[in-house]
């Protein structure tokens, strides 16, 4: 069983990171191969420029493949799963093509996860895994004051790391 990542933009590293630490198969897919590179370089052992087709090629049996890319690309992907038999993952909200596909998934006994993104989800998690990173560095010290704060609901006052265009927000902004 291999897993399938697709993506290495910001929110992907942390959790890529830890799978791979782990000791997981996982294959890494991403448009630009020099920059899945500089991300997981030191540790990832197969990285592969990221095409629908050369990702279906690619997919076995049992196989779990992971879209971190925007959504539009999910239901693609996970039609791609279905032919190869393999199972989905994905941070987006379910669209009605991808509940369209939750029968088909169901049927062949394969797993398709979606909604793993904020409110709180993936990202929430990665964020432990860098407070743990924190803790683990020589940076970190007894008396500092640990706090996390989450921007999901509304744009950042000020520019963040991640350049999230947020498309809602709790004052309907």
């Amino acid at each position: 069983m291999t897993i399938h990542w697709c993506g290495t933009g910001l929110s992907s590293i942390p959790g890529l990171r830890r799978l791979i630490e782990a000791g997981h198969p996982v294959t890494v897919w991403n448009r630009t191969v020099a920059k899945a590179q500089a991300e997981v370089g030191d540790i990832a052992t197969d990285i592969r420029p990221y095409s629908l087709e050369a990702l279906t090629e690619a997919l076995q049996p049992g196989d779990i493949a992971i879209s971190m890319l925007p959504a539009d690309q999910h239901v693609a992907i996970a039609k791609a799963c279905l032919s190869k038999q393999a199972h989905f993952c994905s941070s987006s909200y379910i669209a009605p093509e991808m509940r369209d596909l939750d029968q088909a998934f169901r049927e062949a006994g394969l797993v398709s996860i979606n909604e793993v993104g904020l409110d709180p989800g993936i990202d929430h998690l990665m964020a432990h895994d860098l407070v743990a990173r924190y803790r683990a560095s020589k940076a970190y010290h007894n008396d500092n004051v640990l706090s996390f704060t989450s921007y999901c609901g509304g744009v950042p006052k000020n520019a963040n790391a991640f350049r999230y265009k947020f498309s809602w927000a709790r004052r309907g902004c």
